[in-house]
């Protein structure tokens, strides 16, 4: 949860332009995670889960 908590942190304040870019060390986009199953101790995709909130909150369109 913290390492997800980050990078949506990181993520909203570069989409913002609060920052101007970032650099998120945290263990690799849910290391282990499946789409829809925890693995290893990976529970969330921590990657995956800041796009699709940038999508719903702030309406971006792509991301790189």
């Amino acid at each position: 949860r913290t390492a997800v908590g980050c990078l949506l942190e990181l993520a909203f304040k570069v989409a913002a332009g609060e920052v101007k870019n970032g650099f998120a060390i945290i263990r690799p986009p849910g290391h282990h995670a499946e789409e829809s199953t925890a693995m290893g101790f990976c529970f969330f995709n921590s990657v995956a889960i800041s796009a699709k909130l940038l999508q719903q909150r702030l309406s971006v369109g792509r991301i790189l």
